[in-house]
């Protein structure tokens, strides 16, 4: 049976309009009831009123609500995060209180951490390329987390938990969604008993694909199409005080993506530099036509295995948590973005390998002073082989006949560390904390580069590099419980990231290595439930001094990593749920950042002959203003059946993607509708309608000069509207 998509969108906006028109006879009914948040930002469970830190948590319930299935789709739901994917996985970018980090050259570390389950991912990669699988909530903690989390939290975390096994009871839940552009998706899970009260399993599988948002009419085909798979296995066993989990994954990722597209042009039309044509398409860039002469290829696949082991011995708990994970990326993409076939299959093959152990006690929580103590241990073996060529039939650039460079790099990266943090109650009301951490941080590079083009030269082997850097991170913060519901809090905490080296093809052996980061970070919150727990808010304001940032610049060339010697980034945000009615809630969230740098002296401009001061000028990758709306209501239908409609704005200001913020490769402010509409049984059977960017905005996520010359502009754009059919049932 063929499916009208137009008729489909149709039923969707009226079946919107009628669902909000039945907001009118909720008045009537009871207040809802905004439940108490259980979190484990500081290692241990705690309510988040309780915890002096400045978080966004997304429970599992909304992130199904809001058709939040993968990483890159946090942004929606936390104020002033930011995630792409930047033309494949190695690439995945983050960015938080202006602060980005992009971990291409496998030599820099990022300094945004993200950990599953409490296992650190070396690679932001290795979790944005997965499905979120029976998710039990994200927690997206901002500003420095040395203390307690180490590894490359500088500028803060995304922490994805996933549901623990059911010792007790089955239970499921299936779905299976229908949309647009060839869109088919398919996700279940399992969970229950093997012996009753004592061992119990759990299993989730997700499969997605959806055809081509662009065309490419140099190939006459569609790609940025996706094909993704995704499993995860658990294993919990509980006896006495004792309690262990076994969890495995693995995810695979085939898709043809992701293809630049014309943003501007602004030289002469037909030659870009006279290196090669510019001839962007027809009603470029919305009109959603690639020029490309090569395919972009997406192909990552990867996997883990963690076992964490609690004892409980004196009213203490004893964690261990070992971890073993591995990741893989063979991508193959058109650097030149034309129809020229110039610099067409450049490869660039990734593998990722590491593991981790973890020990740490935790106090009893129902006294004056508690604490969470431990050490950890992480090693990674990362290597990056690269194969660039130019095309025989263009001899510019050439310095011998193959015009082909190889580059492989490989990096032994390894940490040790002990920590520890306290609270201690001064009075009923106010408690002060103090965290600390001591890191070692040795680090093996090698590199060899063999070149064919006259910009890179044939290095050969060269010779191995060491570095180590130490550094005692810590965090200072006083916590004032106004009432159960209600707390203030001030914290001043310090974070670090190792120093490191540029390990993708460099012009000069020269100057390849970059200095460790450090910052100083200043805040103060508030955290509470209001109205008779109908209203919850959370607030807080930051100012963050940035030493020697780790930032990347595009030089014409390659992008380079350069250190800035300051920066400041500060800002307030706020964000909440209010709950006025049973049934009908709101949620919202706001950020308003501003960094910019204070001293860097020596930055990086497109199509600038060395060193350009950029003092005083804003960082790029962020946005100013961030605002996020929602609003969901459940209604009677009829006996044992339910009605819901769901909607979600997030907004942007504008986005400068170059570090020199050339107006060229800004993305302009711009906000994302998504919606939903259908209805529930009290058997568990869903049936919805739902669009996401339903009024179909266009935008650029990113934009960069054409390499090798000037006048040209490319870059990605957002994914266009997409209506589907989701239906689920659960047991």
């Amino acid at each position: 049976m063929r499916i009208h998509w137009h008729s489909v969108q149709a039923a969707f906006l009226g079946g919107t309009f009628l669902g909000t028109m039945c907001f009118t006879p909720a008045l009537a009914q009871s207040s809802g009831v905004i439940e108490q948040v259980i979190v484990t930002a500081q290692k241990r469970a705690e309510n988040v009123i309780d915890v002096p830190i400045a978080m966004t948590v997304v429970s599992g319930d909304r992130l199904m609500e809001s058709q939040i299935t993968s990483f890159h789709d946090l942004e929606r739901v936390a104020p002033g995060f930011k995630s792409l994917p930047l033309g494949d996985a190695r690439a995945s970018s983050m960015n938080l209180r202006g602060v980005s980090s992009v971990q291409g050259n496998p030599g820099r570390q990022s300094s945004l951490g993200v950990f599953v389950d409490g296992v650190f991912m070396a690679r932001t990669g290795m979790a944005s390329s997965q499905d979120f699988l029976d998710i039990e909530r994200v927690e997206v903690l901002r500003g420095p987390q040395g203390t307690l989390f180490g590894m490359n939290t500088a500028g803060g975390l995304v922490h994805i938990i996933t549901k623990k096994p059911s010792l007790t009871d089955f239970s499921g839940r299936g779905e299976v969604v229908l949309g647009q552009y060839d869109t088919i998706e398919a996700r279940g899970m399992i969970t229950g008993p093997i012996i009753q009260d004592t061992l119990g399993f759990s299993l989730s599988a997700a499969k997605s694909k959806h055809g081509g948002f662009l065309y490419n009419s140099t190939l006459d085909r569609d790609v940025d199409d996706e094909n993704k798979f995704s499993l995860r296995g658990k294993l919990e066993y509980a006896s006495g005080n004792f309690d262990a989990t076994l969890s495995a994954d693995y995810h695979r990722e085939s898709s043809i993506c992701c293809s630049a597209v014309f943003t501007k042009v602004t030289g002469v039309p037909g030659t870009v530099a006279g290196l090669y044509p510019v001839t962007p398409p027809p009603g470029y860039p919305f009109s959603r036509i690639t020029t490309q002469s090569g395919l972009s290829t997406n192909p990552n696949s990867g996997g883990g295995v963690s076992l964490e082991m609690n004892w409980e011995y004196a009213g203490h708990t004893i964690t261990s948590l070992t971890a073993w994970r591995s990741w893989a990326v063979e991508s193959i993409n058109d650097p030149d973005s034309t129809e020229v076939v110039f610099l067409d299959g450049f490869r660039i093959h990734q593998t990722h390998k590491q593991v981790s152990q973890e020990f740490r006690i935790a106090s009893p929580a129902d006294q004056d002073l508690t604490y969470v103590a431990g050490l950890f241990y992480y090693n990674r073996w990362s290597t990056d082989y690269e194969d660039l060529h130019i095309d025989p039939a263009i001899p510019a650039f050439k310095s011998r006949p193959d015009g082909r460079t190889i580059f492989d790099a490989r990096v032994r990266d390894t940490a040790y560390a002990v920590f520890a943090h306290a609270d201690y109650k001064l009075t009923e009301k106010l408690t002060a904390a103090f965290g600390g951490r001591y890191t070692w941080e040795p680090a093996r590079f090698k590199f060899y580069q063999d070149s064919g083009i006259v910009i890179y030269p044939t290095f050969g082997q060269l010779p191995d590099v060491t570095r180590q850097d130490n550094a005692f991170t810590w965090k200072v913060d006083l916590r004032y419980a106004w009432t159960n519901d209600f707390s203030t809090y001030a914290s001043v905490a310090r974070g670090f990231k190792p120093g490191g080296m540029t390990m993708t093809r460099i012009s000069s052996a020269s100057s390849l290595s970059f200095q460790p980061e450090e910052n100083i970070n200043y805040e103060a919150g508030l955290k509470g439930v209001f109205l008779d727990h109908s209203l919850m808010l959370n607030a807080a304001a930051f100012y963050t001094i940035y030493s020697n940032f780790q930032t990347t610049a595009f030089d014409g060339t390659r992008y380079i990593t350069a250190n800035a010697k300051e920066f400041i980034t500060r800002g307030l945000e706020l964000e909440g749920e209010y709950h006025p009615l049973d049934g009908l809630s709101f949620s919202f969230g706001m950020s308003f950042i501003d960094a910019h740098y204070t001293d860097f002296k020596n930055g990086q401009c497109t199509g600038v002959t060395g060193p350009c001061d950029l003092t005083g000028k804003r960082l790029n990758g962020s946005a100013r203003w961030n605002i996020d709306l929602g609003a969901s209501y459940t209604f009677p239908v009829v006996e044992n059946w339910d009605g819901f409609a769901r909607a979600d704005w997030a907004w942007k200001s504008d986005i400068y993607s170059a570090q020199d913020l050339n107006p060229n490769s800004v993305s302009p402010a711009h906000g994302v509708l998504n919606a939903r509409i259908g209805t529930t049984s009290d058997t568990g059977f869903t049936l919805e309608l739902f669009a996401k960017n339903l009024l179909d905005a266009e935008y650029v996520t990113f934009a960069y000069g054409l390499p090798f010359g000037a006048g040209g502009y490319v870059g990605y754009i957002g994914a266009p509207r997409l209506a589907g059919v989701r239906i689920a049932q659960s047991f």
